[in-house]
């Protein structure tokens, strides 16, 4: 029989006012509707979990971005590396040389860099001109000396010497014995045989470059000497020059190897070292006077760096009784003026600091 209105079962039956909290409804039992309190509720935690999801997707994407870029940074170093060591391997076979040429033809690097960007690169690295003080000056090979030469009617006068500074000449291995026979006449510093020596023949590359502990000289079965003649530091490796401009500019004037002359010296030994072993100071002291007795006009010497304190040695050992003994007016009589391109006249002292401290401030 169907039941009645007051029947009190339990499909029909109602919590009462204070009355305990039933257990879960059974299937098929009516679910009354969320209070508003529960819908904010429920909004506020779904809206929470979409932006940790959104979050975690950023991060998740950010990351996979990072990886490809260094995978694309690997590829880029490891096919240097690959060419680099072919061509350091079997630098005499020309068919590594040919497929190196083929693969850049058929590569077309224009094509993957835009066009505006190129632009700018190139712009940038090969300038027409050069502002200062509100005047344009042209750049590029042998400039500014081109430009000018005919206006302001420059010719050659005074012979010139350049003295590079620290680390700037080349050093070229006379040793014979030993595993530097195979570096023979060859850079062991500057050039990129230096970079060959210390990536492949590390033990050898500095124990060729080291000097004795005790003489400050040649240690036994090694010879590094300077390299002679503009070449000893118009570049030191290819593409980063060092006096190659100030070289090219002096050839506009007129100035070639007969009246301009680098003075390159082994940078690693004390000045009075430098005397001892190579007659350094006594070949200046000649050639100078050579290039009066040609030319009939003083010297300029033009130094660099650590060239300045090589020079203010020389001004002082050349008139000096114990060194070249040039009397009180040789000066005088053969230097006509001293260029010092950024010469620490006063020495170095910021360098103490890193030497005792290791601070590396301002230095």
């Amino acid at each position: 029989m169907p039941s009645s209105d007051n029947d009190d079962s339990p499909a029909l039956r109602r919590r009462k006012p204070g009355a305990e909290k039933e257990p879960a409804s059974a299937p098929g039992t009516p679910t009354l509707p969320a209070t508003p309190t529960e819908k904010l509720s429920s909004t506020a935690t779904l809206s929470s979990f979409f932006e940790s999801e959104r979050l975690s997707q950023n991060l998740s994407d950010g990351a996979k971005l990072m990886r490809r870029r260094w995978f694309l940074v690997g590829i880029l170093i490891g096919a240097l590396v690959t060419v680099v060591g072919i061509l350091y391997t079997n630098p005499m076979q020309s068919e590594h040389i040919d497929r190196l040429s083929q693969f850049f033809d058929d590569l077309d690097i224009s094509s993957m860099v835009p066009e505006d960007l190129r632009s700018d690169v190139i712009k940038l690295l090969t300038p027409n001109g050069m502002e200062m003080d509100g005047e344009t000056y042209a750049t590029g090979d042998f400039q500014p000396a081109l430009s000018v030469v005919s206006d302001e009617q420059l010719k050659k006068k005074h012979p010139v010497i350049l003295v590079p500074g620290i680390i700037s000449s080349g050093l070229e291995s006379w040793s014979t014995a030993n595993c530097s026979k195979q570096y023979f006449r060859q850079r062991m510093w500057g050039t990129a045989t230096m970079f060959k020596a210390l990536l492949l023949d590390k033990e050898c590359w500095v124990n060729s470059m080291m000097l004795d502990k005790k003489t400050g000289l040649d240690p036994d079965g090694y010879k590094l000497r300077a390299a002679k003649g503009l070449y000893a530091a118009d570049y030191f490796i290819t593409g980063y020059w060092i006096w190659a401009k100030l070289i090219e500019n002096l050839a506009v004037l007129g100035y070639d190897s007969n009246d301009m002359f680098l003075a390159s010296y082994d940078w690693r030994l004390s000045y009075i070292d430098l005397e001892h072993r190579d007659q350094y100071f006594s070949s200046l002291k000649s050639r100078i006077e050579l290039s009066k007795k040609g030319s009939g006009e003083k010297t300029v010497l033009v130094s660099h760096s650590m060239g300045s304190q090589i020079v203010q040695f020389f001004i002082n050992w050349v008139e000096s009784p114990m060194g070249g003994n040039g009397g009180d007016h040789w000066v005088d009589e053969h230097i006509e003026a001293m260029v010092n391109l950024a010469g620490a006249s006063l020495g170095v002292p910021k360098t103490l600091s890193s030497l005792l401290s290791g601070e590396q401030r301002e230095t």
